[in-house]
């Protein structure tokens, strides 16, 4: 069937006109929703393309010691820097003469120091390209002179300029370097706020030691919402031209807020005095407060030079100090796990003292001790010993046979849980826990069950137990304060940049020793003779300007036809009204008391000499 209606001009040019006007409406319809109903959405677009939010890095807190030396600092060095926008050649070929120029400045920057030219015409580009907001830094740690030559520059070429650096120095040089340990650029793609911001310049943060520990909040209870070390990041937001070149500053702005800074329990004339006297051997060195547990001095031997370490780890610094046979990485003052020899002599007289051994009873010491078919060698012949005598002379054959007599391992275990061995410290830096001498341990790591040869050499500080020199400054204390354990502390208070304080430490006890006032007195005696006695085995640490008592050890280590020594001393002194306690281990020694006890008599005799002219002052 024929359409004749269709065929009438007049209904063609209709329908044409009707499309026409259908199609002019949806033109019209999108018009609208795009410039109406989208121009919020279009303006915030433009506006994200001509603006750019800088982020502004907070400084970083300062660290103290206890008598407000500085340990880590912010570098109040300058850098020579470049503003790209200023540098800026426009007309023909504009991107091609602006890096032109700027290598062409970094050459002439580079003769005025002396210094090789760190610019290629490559990494100019990649700045361009990702970051042409922010200014270059061409060089860093500048010199006095060598700023004012850089100054120079300035009537010759656009765009140069000195700024403050941004990196962290170390006044102090390695002293406390494992404490402090050092802080590096953060990497901006693994930054949590890094989509906040256009141009990101990175904060400095913790790679290690307290830097790391404090870097960005407190981690103590009632403090976890209170700032550490690292500032909090402010902004500029900038106008930028079509190739990214800042055109007009601070379109709005908010300072970045400064983190707040640490003041130590260590006294940088203690700390100082301690790695001197071990600087020149593997060992540790650490003097605690006894009645709070605040660390005065915290030495490891060997360190390393937090300078080194920042703004940027190396790989080659990194495998130097990784491959030293020395491994200066390691703070053996608190990371350390040592045998610990006789030392522990003092916590197993306390556990023979609670378990009903007579102190009076006499042992005879021929020098050696049988158990079973294998032989124990003393220190000595000794000839008859009561207690107190073999504590002072450090007698093996006195504490074996007393320890096998209570042939029960659980009769000694209980003292030395009090004492915290085999246990963290609640120390704010990652430490050893050490080995507690427990049966299901030993059969669980060895194999083995426990037999009267192990009571035999941990009645001596030897065989399955292991400590560190922290722990045994810390039962020292305890033995110095009458029994109470207390927790070690470094952190004495955090203050802001206006000098108030937001966060005190207070001083903690941890747990009692598991022994009886009488019997502790009694084992401090035994202290006493060990310094005093002309028999004494730490007769060498005996000093007229302090009072010290204390213990010697030697733990031998390492297989049989390569064995060397531990040796050990620990000692309470009575200082200007203040009790502290010391422990000291000197790597491959000959003996606690020809090498420990001698150097922590030194230690103790300065450090008095330091307190009187503090309480003069």
């Amino acid at each position: 069937m024929k359409l004749d209606w269709f065929s009438d001009y007049r209904v063609r040019i209709g329908i044409l006109v009707a499309i026409g006007l259908a199609g002019f409406g949806i033109l019209m319809a999108k018009l609208y929703f795009e410039q109406v109903r989208r121009s919020d959405a279009y303006r915030e677009r433009i506006s994200r393309q001509m603006l750019r939010r800088i982020r502004i890095p907070g400084q970083r807190g300062r660290i103290f010691t206890a008598d407000l030396q500085i340990l880590a600092d912010n570098c109040a060095g300058t850098s020579a820097v470049f503003y790209p926008e200023e540098m800026r050649r426009p007309g023909r070929n504009s991107r091609k003469r602006t890096i032109e120029y700027i290598k062409l400045a970094s050459a002439a920057a580079a003769a005025a120091l002396g210094r090789p030219d760190p610019m290629t015409k490559t990494s100019i580009a990649r700045h361009l390209n990702y970051y042409p907001g922010l200014p270059i830094t061409v060089f860093s740690g500048l010199s006095t002179a060598e700023a004012a030559k850089i100054l120079e520059l300035t009537r010759l070429f656009d765009g140069i300029g000195i700024e403050p650096d941004n990196s962290r120095t170390y006044p102090m040089g390695k002293t406390a370097s494992h404490i402090i340990g050092f802080a590096g650029k953060e990497n901006p793609l693994a930054a949590q706020d890094r989509k906040e911001y256009f141009y990101y310049v990175p904060d400095l943060i913790g790679r290690s030691g307290l830097e790391k520990t404090l870097d960005n909040h407190l981690p103590w209870p009632q403090a976890e919402n209170l700032r550490a070390l690292r500032g909090c990041a402010g902004f500029e937001l900038v106008q930028v031209d079509s190739l990214g070149f800042i055109r007009s500053n601070k379109v709005d702005y908010a300072p970045p807020v400064n983190g707040n800074h640490l003041i130590l329990t260590l006294d940088s004339r203690a700390q100082k005095l301690a790695e001197r006297l071990i600087a020149h051997r593997r060992g540790a060195l650490v003097m605690v407060h006894a009645e709070t547990g605040a660390l005065i001095a915290l030495a490891s031997s060997p360190g390393f030079s937090p300078e080194e370490c920042t703004p940027v780890l190396t790989s080659e610094v990194y495998r130097k100090l990784l491959n030293d046979p020395a491994k200066p990485l390691i703070p053996r003052a608190y990371q350390g796990s040592y045998t610990p020899g006789s030392i522990l002599k003092v916590l197993i007289a306390m556990a023979l003292l609670e378990n009903g051994i007579d102190p009076e009873d006499r042992v005879e010491c021929s020098g050696k001790t049988m158990v079973g078919d294998t032989a124990i060698r003393c220190t000595g012949s000794h000839g008859e010993l009561n207690m107190l005598e073999a504590i002072e002379r450090s007698c093996n054959v006195y504490f074996i046979s007393r320890a096998l007599e209570l042939n029960d391992l659980n009769k000694i275990t209980p003292i030395l849980a009090s004492a915290g061995i085999g246990e963290k410290s609640g120390f704010i830096l990652p430490h050893t826990a050490g080995t507690f001498p427990d049966k299901v341990t030993k059969k669980r790591r060895t194999g083995t069950k426990w037999n009267a040869f192990d009571t035999a050499l941990l009645s001596i500080g030897q065989g399955f137990i292991t400590l560190s020199p922290l722990q045994a400054a810390m039962y020292t204390a305890a033995i110095a304060n009458g029994g109470k354990l207390m927790r070690p502390y470094l952190v004495q208070s955090v203050v802001d940049t206006r000098g108030g304080t937001v966060w005190q430490e207070t001083p903690q006890i941890r747990k009692q020793l598991a022994v009886k006032p009488e019997h502790l007195n009694l084992v401090k005696q035994g202290m006493y003779q060990v310094v005093h006695s002309p028999y004494g085995s730490g007769r060498r640490a005996a000093t007229p300007v302090v009072s010290i008592i204390g213990k010697t050890g030697s733990a031998e280590v390492g297989p049989r036809h390569n064995r060397k020594k531990n040796v050990w001393f620990i000692a309470c002194a009575e200082i200007a009204g203040e009790n502290y306690a010391v422990a000291m281990v000197a790597e491959d020694g000959r003996a606690g008391g020809y090498d420990c006890a001698p150097a922590v008599a030194e230690f103790l005799e300065n450090w008095a000499d330091i307190r009187q002219n503090s309480n003069r002052q």
